[in-house]
């Protein structure tokens, strides 16, 4: 999830606006790429 541009930049959530089969916010994918950015920052 860290940005290609800038070194310790990452993307979660919202900020990458994906849109869910619903067309609204898409709450699994917030909470997933949450995780795993905060994985990589830990790492």
């Amino acid at each position: 999830m860290e940005s290609k541009n800038t070194p310790n930049l990452y993307f979660a959530g919202e900020v990458l606006n994906i849109d869910a089969l619903t067309g609204g916010f898409n709450f699994q994918n917030a909470w997933t790429t949450s995780w795993i950015a905060a994985q990589s920052i830990c790492n």
